[in-house]
């Protein structure tokens, strides 16, 4: 395959299986996580079940601004040409946390991490046609309302991360827009339901006071740990998008959890509420300068 991939939070769940499946491929691939000692056991993982040796480890958080570019310049240092940029960390907190730069936490690592990383990661993904992934989750057919982009009004995990995984799937289709004409196409991913690090940390406080009774149905539905089978089966539509020749030249897709073409909720191609997303996302925005 010959080509470069960058994952970030690739050092677990459904990240590290999409690194094992690109791997397996014949691609280069670049993992990203915030612990060393995880970094190194998942790098150890991948050689192991992909059979490729070429696979390395950047250390970095994408909490807020300065993280990012940190990260960015370290990735550029390790692969100065990326052709498939996958966004794949996620953050579903348990309590409402403002990062430095005045964003929720979740919105942070969800929305303006990925927009932020990709622009940062630009003289990289220019030398030649390229693909930016970014992957998306909660639940896939709500609508999508940006009144609350910052979570004041109210904050309930599971909500919240469904929420900005909404604006992602906005700020997604604003990113294309903004790379027309640099042979940088985008495409948001869908993986499905998987038992990760991130569900296993759920409680029965993370849903809705209404869905809480149903805890025991949603634990069985999300195991607490499958041994990374259902992460294995996430991941395969990441690896589909990242290596599928159709998606070549167009500017912007969706590819859903049967690695096929979808359609995300109309209010998410809305252009107004695409442009509060894209306001919010401009260094030094605020929750009423998005509005």
């Amino acid at each position: 395959m010959g080509r470069a991939v960058v994952i970030t939070g690739g050092t677990g769940g459904i990240g590290l299986h999409s690194a094992i499946g690109l791997a397996r491929a014949g691609a280069r691939v670049v993992v990203t996580g915030r612990s060393r000692e995880r970094g190194e056991q998942a790098l150890e993982r991948i050689r192991a079940e992909s059979g490729s040796q070429d696979v390395a480890l950047v250390l970095g958080d994408l909490s807020d601004r300065a993280g990012v570019a940190a990260l960015g310049d370290a990735i550029l240092a390790e692969q100065p040409r990326i052709d498939i940029l996958v966004h794949n960390a996620g953050m579903m907190a348990q309590e409402r946390t403002v990062n430095s730069d005045g964003h929720e936490l979740d919105f942070a690592v969800n929305v303006v991490a990925p927009h932020a990383l990709t622009h940062h990661l630009l003289p990289a993904l220019t030398q030649a046609p390229s693909r930016v992934l970014v992957v998306t989750g909660g639940k896939p057919s709500g609508p999508f309302d940006p009144s609350d982009l910052q979570s004041e009004k109210s904050f309930v995990p599971l909500v919240n991360y469904t929420m900005t995984k909404r604006a992602a799937e906005a700020m997604s289709i604003g990113l294309a827009e903004e790379l027309q004409g640099r042979d940088v196409d985008v495409v948001v991913v869908y993986p499905g339901r998987a038992s990760t690090a991130m569900t296993q940390a759920m409680t029965p406080s993370s849903l809705p006071w209404y869905l809480r009774p149903a805890w025991p149905v949603f634990r069985v539905l999300v195991p607490k740990d499958d041994g990374g089978k259902s992460a294995a089966l996430a991941a395969r539509s990441t690896v589909f998008a990242a290596l599928s020749k159709s998606l070549a030249g167009r500017s912007w897709s969706y590819i859903d959890t049967h690695s096929q073409p979808g359609t995300l909720h109309p209010t998410v191609h809305e252009a107004g509420n695409r442009a509060i997303v894209m306001r919010a996302l401009s260094p030094g925005a605020t929750s009423a300068t998005a509005r």
